[in-house]
Order: C-alpha cells, then sequence, then structure tokens
C-alpha cells in the first residue's frame, strides 16, 4: 500500500471543466446515435441510410452541442453542409423536372426573364467597357487633364506652352506632366496619299503613362530638342502600314512632304479617345512651339505625386494659377486651372449620365418581368398546396420548404440567365453596330467575364425576388398537416392578392418611370431636328481637300482658285466654296484689342477662326446680317478684312455695330496688323446642333491660305453624293497629288451628330414598350385571375338581379385602383428621375406637362383595356354552372 496514497491526485494537472463538459457531450450524443444506427442496421436499413434516420430523429445535433467546440462539433457541421448540398441539388433536380413538366410556365417564366436579362448584360456590357473598365495605363486613376479656366466656370482651354511649363515646374501635387497637340497631316509615298493622325507630344509622355514599346524605343528629349524627324508608330497603324512586319523600326514614311525614320511601336490597345494619333512625334515640331503665349495649343496631362489628391492637386493649381497671372498683363491672363480626371475626360459627363440611365431602365425592364414571373409563381403555388401539405406532413419543417422554392425558382433564373446570356451576344452585336462610334471604347463592348459574372449575379438575384413572395405565402398556408386544401380562403389567399396587387401597382409606378424618361428624350429629339444649324443642309456635299504638302500660299490659293472654277462649272452644280472645317469640335483661345471700344480691350475668347472663299456663305445659305461677304479685291496684297458671327460680334463690340471697326490679336501694345471687320454673318451651329455657338471669326482664303480645307457644293441632284465622282475628278484635274478625302452630304454629317442622342433615345424607348407590355399583361393576368376567383360571387349577383354593368364596374374599379396607386407613385419618381436625368435634355424641361399627360393617358387607355377584357368575360359566366357544386 503507498504511503501517499493521493500522490497522483496531487501531481496530476487538473482538465479544465469546459473541456472534460464538452467531451461527456460528445461521447454521450454519439452514444446515442451510434446505438440508434446499429438497430436500424439491424432493421434492415443500410449504414448511411441508418446514419441519417438516426441523426434525422436525434434532431438538432448541433444545437445539443451548444457552444462547445471540438472535433465532433466540426464533424457536424460538415456533416450539415453536406446535408444541405445534397438537399440543394435534388431541389435543383427537382425544380427541373416541374419545369419540363409544366413547358407553358417555363417557356414564358424563362423568355420573360431572358429578355430582360439579355437587356441588362448587353448594357452593362457597354458600361464596363466604357465606365468601369480601367484605362490601360500604370495607376491611371493618378493621372489628369489640366485646363486653362476657372474651376467651376465649364470653361476649357488649352494652354500655350511657357504656360504649361510654368504649370509643371511649380505644381508639387504632380510628379509630372507631359504636354500633346493632336494634328492630321498628309501621309504620302507609293500608295494614294492619305490624311492620318499625328500627336506631338514631350518625351517624358510615354514614362508618364507607363507605357513601353513593343518594337524598337521612343524618343529623348535631347532628340526632340535637336527637332529630329522621328516618330513611334501606333500599333494599329504598324499593322495596316506596314502589315506588322520587323524592318518597320528603320523605315522612312513622309509626312506632309518631309521624311521621318520610324524608331518604334506602341502597345496594342493603347488609346486615349480624342487625343490619338496614329504616329507620335517629337513636340518640338510643331512650328514655333515656345512662342505661342497667347495661343492655347496644348493638351496637359498630370500624374499626381504619390501622397497627393485630385482636390489637393486642384488647390495648388488655382494658387499656382492665380501667382501667374498677377504677373502677366490682362492681355495674357490664364482665369485659373481646372483639374479634371483623365477618366473623366475619356467619357464626359452627359455620357456618364446616359450611360447609368440606361442600366437603370434594363434593372427596371428586370424588376417588371420579375414581377410577372412572381405572379405566375403565386398563382401556380395554388395549385402546389397539396404537395406542400405532404411534404409538411412527412416532416418537412416552414425553412426547408421555404429553401425548395427559393432553389427552384433560381433555377429557373439561371437557365433564364443562360438564355439571356446567348441573346445578349446578338445585344451587343447590334448596340456596338448602332451605337455612336466616337464613344470611348465601345468597340471593346463584350460577354467577358465580368459582364458573364453581372448576369450570373442579376440572374440569382432575380431568382430569389422571384420565390420570396412565393415562398412567404407559402409559409402561411394553414391546413398542411391536415391535409386540408390549403389554397383556398384563409389568410394565405389574401396575402397572395396583396402581393399580387402590389406587384402590379410596381410594375406600373416603373413603367411611367421609363415611359416619361423616353418621352422626355423623344421631345428633346424633336427639338433637336427643328433647331437651324444656321445654313441649310440640303444638296450639299463636302469633302476635305490637303496641300500641306506645297511650299507656298501663293501656290495654295492658285490651287484652291483653279478648284473652285472648275466645280462651279461642273454640270448640276449651283455654287461651290471652302472652309477650314465646316463641322469641328475644335477652337482656341485668344486675346483681343478693338479699336473705339477702350473697355472691352485685353478680352480673352474662346473661339473658332476659319479662312474662307468668296462664296462660301452663298453656298452654304447662311445669312448675311450687315456688311457685306469676301471678294476677290479681298486678296493677299489687300488690307487684313474679317467677317464675325453674330456671337463673335456681341463679344467683341458689345453695343456696336462692329462693321467697319478694328481689332487686332493681343493686347494693346500688341504689334499686330489691325483687321477691318467688313460683315457680320448668323451663327452656324457647326460644333453640333445641341450645342450653343460660339464665336467664330472667318478671314479671306487668299490672305490666309489653310493647307486643309473643307470644298463645299451645292448641286441640284436629287442624291448629292452622285456629283461627288465629277467634283472629285475636276480636282484631281488640277493636281491629282492632292488627297481627296472625307467625302459624305453635309445632311449625313449633320445627323451623325445626332447618332448618340437617337441611340440613347432608341434604348430607352424599346426598354419602355417592353415596360408597358409587361405591366398590360401583370394587370390582365390579375384582373383574370380575380374575376376567376370571384366566379361564384359575380354568379350570385347575377342570379339576384345585378345587371351586367355593376359586374363590370366592380372588375373595372378593383383595375383602376391599382393602376391610379401605380401612377401616382411612378409620377413621383419619375420628376426626381427627370431632374438627375436633365443634362440629356433638350429644349424640354425635365417636368413637362406634354410628355406627363401623354404618357399617363397612354397608361390608363392600355390598363383599361387590360381590365376592360377580363370584365367582359366575366358577364359570360352561367349561374347555374357557376353556382353547381364540385
Amino acid at each position: 500500500m503507498s504511503r501517499y496514497p493521493g500522490w497522483k491526485r496531487v501531481l496530476r494537472v487538473p482538465r479544465p471543466a469546459g473541456r472534460q463538459a464538452r467531451e461527456d457531450v460528445e461521447a454521450e450524443i454519439a452514444f446515442h446515435l451510434e446505438t440508434r444506427t446499429d438497430d436500424l442496421v439491424a432493421a434492415g436499413m443500410s449504414p448511411r441510410e441508418a446514419r441519417r434516420r438516426a441523426e434525422r430523429e436525434f434532431g438538432d445535433v448541433a444545437a445539443a452541442h451548444g457552444g462547445l467546440e471540438g472535433p465532433a462539433r466540426r464533424r457536424e457541421r460538415r456533416r450539415r453542409l453536406s446535408e444541405t448540398l445534397r438537399q440543394t441539388a435534388g431541389d435543383v433536380r427537382y425544380g427541373l423536372r416541374g419545369l419540363r413538366s409544366r413547358p407553358g410556365f417555363a417557356a414564358v417564366a424563362i423568355l420573360t426573364l431572358g429578355l430582360a436579362i439579355a437587356a441588362n448584360a448587353s448594357i452593362f456590357s457597354v458600361v464596363n467597357a466604357v465606365l468601369l473598365r480601367p484605362l490601360p495605363f500604370d495607376d491611371p486613376d493618378a493621372l489628369a487633364l489640366l485646363w486653362t479656366g476657372s474651376p467651376g466656370s465649364g470653361e476649357r482651354g488649352r494652354a500655350d506652352y511657357v504656360t504649361a511649363d510654368a504649370w509643371r515646374r511649380s505644381s508639387s501635387a504632380f510628379a509630372d506632366m507631359a504636354f500633346l497637340d493632336p494634328v492630321a497631316v498628309t501621309l504620302t509615298g507609293d500608295e494614294a496619299a492619305e490624311r492620318i493622325g499625328v500627336a506631338r507630344v514631350t518625351p517624358n509622355f510615354f514614362s508618364l503613362l507607363g507605357l513601353q514599346p513593343v518594337r524598337g524605343r521612343v524618343f529623348t528629349e535631347t532628340e526632340a530638342r535637336e527637332r529630329a524627324r522621328i516618330v513611334v508608330l501606333s500599333h494599329g497603324f504598324w499593322q495596316t502600314r506596314f502589315g506588322g512586319a520587323e524592318d518597320a523600326i528603320g523605315a522612312t514614311i513622309r509626312l506632309d512632304g518631309l521624311p521621318s525614320r520610324v524608331i518604334g511601336v506602341l502597345p496594342d490597345g493603347f488609346r486615349i479617345p480624342g487625343l490619338n494619333g496614329d504616329v507620335w512625334e517629337p513636340y518640338t515640331l510643331f512650328p514655333d512651339w515656345e512662342e505661342t503665349e497667347n495661343e492655347g495649343n496644348w493638351y496637359v496631362i498630370g500624374r499626381l505625386a504619390p501622397e497627393a489628391t485630385i482636390e489637393g492637386a486642384r488647390v495648388e493649381m488655382t494658387a499656382i494659377a492665380t501667382g501667374l497671372d498677377a504677373d502677366r498683363p490682362d492681355a495674357e491672363r490664364t482665369g485659373g486651372v481646372t483639374v479634371v480626371p483623365l477618366e473623366r475626360h475619356v467619357v464626359g459627363p452627359t455620357r456618364r449620365v446616359a450611360l447609368w440611365v440606361l442600366i437603370g431602365a434594363a434593372l427596371c425592364v428586370l424588376l417588371i418581368a420579375s414581377a410577372n414571373v412572381t405572379s405566375l409563381s403565386l398563382a401556380r403555388g395554388v395549385g402546389r398546396a397539396r404537395e406542400f401539405a405532404v411534404r409538411a406532413s412527412l416532416g418537412a419543417s416552414p425553412g426547408r420548404l421555404v429553401r425548395q422554392i427559393l432553389v427552384e425558382s433560381t433555377t429557373l433564373a439561371v437557365v433564364a440567365g443562360a438564355i439571356g446570356a446567348a441573346l445578349a451576344v446578338a445585344g451587343v452585336g447590334l448596340i456596338r453596330s448602332f451605337g455612336p462610334g466616337d464613344l470611348a471604347r465601345l468597340d471593346e463592348a463584350s460577354l467577358d467575364p465580368a459582364v458573364l459574372a453581372w448576369t450570373l449575379v442579376v440572374s440569382i438575384g432575380a431568382g430569389i425576388l422571384i420565390g420570396l413572395a412565393p415562398a412567404w405565402t407559402a409559409t402561411r398556408r394553414r391546413g398542411w398537416l391536415a391535409g386540408g386544401d390549403a389554397g383556398r380562403g384563409g389568410s394565405a389567399g389574401r396575402a397572395t392578392r396583396g402581393i399580387r396587387s402590389g406587384l402590379v401597382v410596381g410594375e406600373f409606378a416603373l413603367a411611367i418611370v421609363l415611359l416619361t424618361g423616353a418621352g422626355l428624350l423623344v421631345r428633346s429629339w424633336i427639338a433637336l431636328s427643328s433647331v437651324d444649324p444656321g445654313f441649310t443642309a440640303e444638296g450639299l456635299v463636302s469633302m476635305n481637300l490637303s496641300t500641306t504638302a506645297y511650299g507656298s500660299d501663293a501656290r495654295r490659293v492658285d490651287f484652291y482658285r483653279q478648284v473652285l472654277d472648275r466645280v462651279a462649272a461642273l454640270p448640276g452644280v449651283e455654287s461651290a466654296g471652302t472652309i477650314g472645317d465646316l463641322f469641328t469640335t475644335g477652337d482656341v483661345e485668344r486675346v483681343f484689342t478693338t479699336d473705339g471700344t477702350p473697355g472691352q480691350n485685353g478680352r480673352r475668347v474662346t473661339l473658332r477662326v476659319d479662312e474662307v472663299s468668296e462664296a462660301l456663305f452663298a453656298t452654304l445659305g447662311t445669312p448675311l446680317v450687315a456688311g457685306r461677304v469676301f471678294d476677290r479685291s479681298d486678296g493677299p496684297d489687300a488690307p487684313p478684312v474679317a467677317v464675325l458671327n453674330e456671337t463673335m460680334a456681341a463679344r467683341l463690340f458689345t453695343g456696336v455695330d462692329p462693321v467697319g471697326h478694328r481689332f487686332k490679336p493681343g493686347g494693346p501694345e500688341s504689334e499686330a496688323p489691325w483687321i477691318a471687320v467688313v460683315g457680320v454673318v448668323g451663327d452656324m451651329r457647326r460644333q453640333g446642333v445641341d450645342v450653343e455657338p460660339i464665336p467664330q471669326l472667318f478671314v479671306p482664303l487668299a490672305q490666309e491660305p489653310s493647307g486643309l480645307e473643307t470644298l463645299v457644293v451645292r448641286t441640284a441632284a436629287e442624291e448629292p453624293l452622285e456629283a461627288a465622282a465629277e467634283i472629285r475628278e475636276a480636282v484631281r484635274a488640277v493636281d491629282p497629288g492632292v488627297p481627296v478625302y472625307f467625302v459624305s452630304t453635309v445632311e449625313d454629317r449633320l445627323s451623325s451628330d445626332l447618332v448618340e442622342r437617337r441611340f440613347q433615345t432608341s434604348l430607352l424607348i424599346g426598354f419602355s414598350l417592353i415596360a408597358l407590355a409587361m405591366a398590360a399583361i401583370g394587370i390582365f393576368g390579375l384582373i383574370h385571375y380575380a374575376v376567376a376567383a370571384r366566379r361564384r360571387e359575380f354568379a350570385i349577383r347575377l342570379a339576384v338581379g345585378a345587371g351586367a354593368s355593376d359586374i363590370v364596374g366592380i372588375t373595372m374599379t378593383e383595375g383602376a385602383r391599382l393602376v391610379g396607386a401605380g401612377l401616382a407613385i411612378g409620377l413621383g419618381v419619375a420628376l426626381v428621375a427627370g431632374r438627375a436625368s436633365a443634362s440629356l435634355l433638350f429644349g424640354v424641361r425635365p417636368f413637362d406637362p406634354v410628355t406627363f399627360v401623354a404618357v399617363t393617358g397612354l397608361l390608363v387607355v392600355v390598363a383599361g383595356a387590360a381590365c376592360w377584357i377580363p370584365a367582359r368575360r366575366s358577364l359570360a359566366t352561367d349561374p347555374v354552372e357557376a353556382l353547381r357544386p364540385d
């Protein structure tokens, strides 16, 4: 016998009480489960089935474990997860079998949802490519464009080199800044001459964006300062011009008649919409690049320092601009600096709003489609009441039944989503074909993994929405355990009718929001179509000419005059003229001094300057407001003269008749020659019919001949383009080496400005019509269901003497209440949405009475027709048949 009988207890480390208790509970649970499993196996069950039966009979094993942890707890969690996945897979198979067994319901539900999901996938593919996908540069969020002009004023001008260089040297918020100027030049060679885009950039432009050439190298600052004629090609130009050949490096191309050596090729996919080039060359090849203090030519791109923010950069740049302006005369002040994130420039604010409006419209269509399918599911759920009662009687809990319903509805939605994704392939193709060609990165829209993931999320979300209402009403049904008729009467029937009524109200509210938006865009389109562009587009054909290869102004003047004389002599040609560019988005910022108006001297004006021939205004049909237009006496040796548009005249000579007055570029001390105003013409909307005319200054072609001119010809031919071939031959007869390009009718070019609005309006109208049709189907289905449910009631009413008008009145009143509620909610939302999307409107207010009244009337008519049909059918009820016992 031990001398110290308790020594083991003294030295033994005691087990924690919690651990001991956990092990005891786990052992107890395991004992019960194993004992019951052995009994069931002895009764003839398989071990696997016996184990499941024992666990099912035991109840919630996890609850029995309580908050304890341990291997058994983890095993139980894994088992429950496995069981849930197994049951879910069974529900998916059951749902698919259910769809096969009810092909009518399946076809309608899948097609309805599939079309809505296809619309969402198509629009999201555009939003993803244009708005969400990051720009293909290093850290694109740190890139910004800098413009002259006061922040918040909406004025954005390009900077002169001296100002831009001062910004770069003074800023600490920006790690670096690069300058570029995109221009058009003539490419000549063995093939026919053609116009291409050239971007003149500072050498740090490539490193600032993180660009590495895929072939060769980029130019250096030393080469730029030496004005070396070297170029870097865009990837697309390398492919089209050189076929992707390796020997392109070192090859020579001729730009405006001058040779340039190819030293590199940029990577595929590199683009800055609006600032692109086929060829990139040193900024010093811009004529007098350092001597343009009073003219803005340079786009400035900056990269933020590591700790800097856009807001901080705006504050700093405002201070820098204020300091620079304080040291300059009024004539040279910039008025401030506006800092805009580069991605905001790529897609302007109006287009951003338009794309988000379209994605919102597509989601509204999806919600309406989901509401209709939910209504169908509710009606189908009434017929499945016995099935749910049997499942409940066999031990299925309400949560288990809810999960089954949600899995079935999600399965349906995912099938619809797969079909919608397939339809979206065609939808994306249509959008890319008919969408605005200048919408940045629209050609990159596709069903990429991000769009497919979005489609899957939308499908699952729609499936859950569709299943919520049937699941909720299913849990409210009584009589399952008793096996009674669970679908008749009671709270469940009232709940189902209430939900379906709410769905119809929501459908009509969404439909009126979409229809109102479409109506406002249609009204804007009508207003735009009626805008006078300042010239008569019918019968005009235009084409661009390039004489940049000519070495003297006299040669250019002689060429243009010969062309105009030959073209004017062609049969069917009424008149012809030239202008720098008829439709333009470009402008410059200059300072002007006027005589006789000392209080207006030193004004900085953002304007467009064009050289025009004598017959240009007569050819366009632009009215002469005062004075005269140019004639042959305004030659190169004559005093400088100009014609102003009305906006420019009002800006330079406020309250004074400008004809006979003079002005000159620069401040009062400028040595530039005075220019006499000889006439004023009407405003032309050359930057788009939806853009207010800007100041425009016209000078005689003979005094300032340009290397790039647009030839405009008015012809009597029914199809103006039919005369294009003869006009082109007339140009070639003067000089076959002059490129002729961009041949089109002025009507086509004018309408191309409206492509984007037409695109937005067409899509929203399509979504609205789909929404209207679905809302009408929804209220028709609801009223039809209500009439069928009240068949006995109507029969009794008819039997006791009620008239047909009474029965119809009851049905129409029920529909009117729903439509009225939907209209009230929808009109309120439409007012808010109209204000938010006001930037998309032209010539119409967000609250336009005509649009709201017209849309309301349309919805009332459609809803009335949808209610009238089932109401009339209720009169066909035979009271005797309706009252006959089942």
